[in-house]
């Protein structure tokens, strides 16, 4: 295995992608905050200062202890702990005295992926839910819709609906405007015209669920925006946050439901971009080794369907360390991300390219007939990566060193991986120009390059 530094510079989409994503930290009422595990504060990004707890100035370099008190302190640091350890991102509801105020939030803990060694980090995002948390109160104690109407509709700043058992939509704010674009709904087969097809089920479920006396939180649905409710913007969509409470009667028999709308578009926005970054490796904008192998276990663990199976493309570059010792690492930097280039234009759509190793790639193809079609794609992929490239101070060989494996049945991904590792390297001991299969009686068969 070859150890290749960290990349000199980073290209110019990836400095676009990183400019993009400071402008919109910068740009959000969300609090962003980047912390070591100690809970130490590395970095702050927010549009609404009035939200944190002291100037930005008093609490870079301190840790949440220090800032916040002891014991919501402690709390962090053992979610952090926890996240840190499992990999999976944490939710904590909390509240907190700021300059604005007594304010609810909720934080999102989530690792930061960095180079083997590195410091572990973490990236908590934090959100006002001040206004869903007095709205859920508010829901829960009005008991008529007198008082909803007087009260509810001009004090919170999220969209709230109120259905009747025969699916009637009884009432509106005018925040509902902005998400459904149409207040002149009055049934729930109209409002549900504005959801995205996909989440209807989820919402006709939700809405069964609360007529049914059951609390519904925290339920994402999608809306189309439209201009005023008239004509639908192609693509153009609204992530909303659904809660849904009961409305009974004197008796309390059910008698309708009130809903919840709160517009998280940009919080899912950039939790899915911190999601998709800590997933991708920065120098190639391939999947990194973790989510690789994350997505290969999916994959193998699947259900097959009748006559398919899967295949596992493992590819070395041939005498890379020769490049990084002659030409310098920045050279090696740029034969590496034109191989990964390389590989992603010559997958198919559906597959994916991931990095697994300083100078190894994998290709995960699901959806493969046979062993020969498995075949036929790594005889591309070979095809692909042999080239002379121009790494900027020479023109230096792309060559690699291919292995194939293929299955119908399900299969551990660990075994999977280890299969097509072990046909690269019969690939790399027996021919530089070739292309080898894992065989299923366990041993590696060599194939011409054609």
């Amino acid at each position: 295995m070859i150890d290749i530094c960290e990349p000199q510079e980073p290209t110019e989409a990836l400095q676009e992608s990183e400019a993009r994503l400071q402008a919109l930290l910068s740009s959000l009422d969300d609090l962003v905050f980047e912390l070591d595990e100690d809970g130490t504060y590395l970095g702050i990004w927010t549009a609404n200062d009035a939200l944190l707890v002291a100037p930005r100035d008093q609490l870079l370099g301190r840790t949440h202890a220090e800032v916040i008190g002891e014991k919501m302190g402690l709390r962090l640091k053992e979610i952090t702990r926890n996240v840190l350890d499992t990999e999976r991102p944490q939710i904590w509801d909390y509240c907190l005295e700021v300059p604005a105020g007594l304010r609810w939030f909720q934080g999102r803990v989530a690792p930061i992926a960095g180079p083997e060694g590195s410091p572990r980090r973490i990236c908590l995002l934090v959100r006002d839910i001040t206004a869903q948390k007095q709205a859920e109160a508010e829901m829960s104690r009005l008991l008529s819709r007198e008082q909803l109407l007087s009260r509810l509709s001009e004090s919170v700043p999220v969209g709230l609906f109120e259905v009747d058992m025969a699916g009637h939509v009884a009432f509106t704010n005018d925040r509902m405007q902005s998400i459904v674009g149409d207040l002149s709904v009055k049934t729930v087969e109209a409002l549900m015209s504005s959801v995205v097809a996909a989440d209807r089920p989820v919402f006709e479920a939700a809405l069964a669920d609360v007529l049914a006396g059951q609390p519904v939180d925290d339920v994402e649905i999608r809306f189309h925006v439209s201009a005023l409710g008239r004509r639908v913007v192609p693509g153009a969509e609204r992530v909303c946050d659904l809660s849904l409470r009961p409305l009974t009667d004197a008796a309390g028999v059910v008698a309708g439901a009130v809903g919840c709308l709160s517009d998280v578009t940009d919080s899912v926005q950039l939790r899915r971009e911190l999601e998709m970054r800590a997933s991708v490796d920065k120098l190639t904008s391939c999947l990194n080794r973790d989510a690789s192998l994350e997505l290969l276990e999916r994959t193998t663990a699947g259900p097959l369907a009748p006559g398919e199976g899967n295949a596992l493309v493992y590819i070395d570059l041939d005498d890379f360390k020769s490049v990084n010792d002659g030409f310098g690492h920045a050279a090696g930097d740029r034969l590496l991300a034109e191989a990964a280039e390389r590989l992603r234009e010559v997958a198919r759509k559906g597959d994916a390219v991931g990095r697994v190793g300083g100078d190894e790639f994998i290709v995960i193809c699901p959806h493969v007939q046979s062993s020969a079609q498995a075949i036929r794609i790594a005889e591309r992929v070979a095809a692909a990566t042999t080239a002379m490239i121009d790494v900027g101070t020479a023109l230096v060989e792309l060559r690699t060193s291919v292995g194939v494996a293929w299955t119908a049945e399900a299969l551990d991904a660990d075994a999977f991986l280890a299969q097509a590792d072990s046909a690269m390297y019969q690939s790399k001991r027996t021919s530089r120009n070739g292309v080898t299969l894992f065989a299923t009686t366990g041993c590696a068969r060599d194939l011409d390059q054609s």
